[in-house]
This record gives C-alpha cells, structure tokens and sequence, in this order.
C-alpha cells in the first residue's frame, strides 16, 4: 500500500511540475523579447515530465502527443538557439 502512495505522490509531482515548466515556457515564448529561445527549453523540460507520467500511467494518447510536442520544441530550440 505504501509503494502505491509514494507512486501516486511521485506521479502528482511529475504532473504538476510539467504544467508548471510548460506554463513558463508558454509565457516566454509570448513575450517576444530577447531570451524568449529558451521556452522551448521549459517545453522541452516539460515534455519530459509528461512523457515520464503518461508512460507510468499508461496514457498512451498523452504520449503521443507529448512525443509531438517533443520535436516541436527540438525544433524552437534549433531555430532559437543555432538558426
């Protein structure tokens, strides 16, 4: 019972800490402003975060898009960084 209360508590911070790296990264991109490349690295970061809960959790459809979401940020990256 214990391991399933320490899953269930790791699960609800991968969850939350990817929302909250996917906000920030969603607030630079929108600002437009010199430094705003480096949302796609909170999306990346936060696409991690996703990828790990949904496969822990059996969220396949999430994963899907979240591998999406990971090439689109690969690619803000790219193009922010080496563009």
């Amino acid at each position: 019972m214990q391991a399933i209360l320490n899953l269930t508590k790791q699960m609800t911070w991968c969850e939350f800490s990817g929302s909250i790296f996917g906000l920030l990264g969603a607030f630079l991109v929108a600002m437009q402003v010199p430094g705003s490349e480096f949302g796609f690295v909170f999306f990346l970061i936060s696409n991690l975060f996703f990828i790990q809960f949904s496969l822990s959790n059996r969220y396949y459809a999430l994963l899907l898009m979240q591998v999406g979401f990971t090439a689109t940020s690969l690619m803000g990256i790219y193009n922010g960084f080496f563009v």
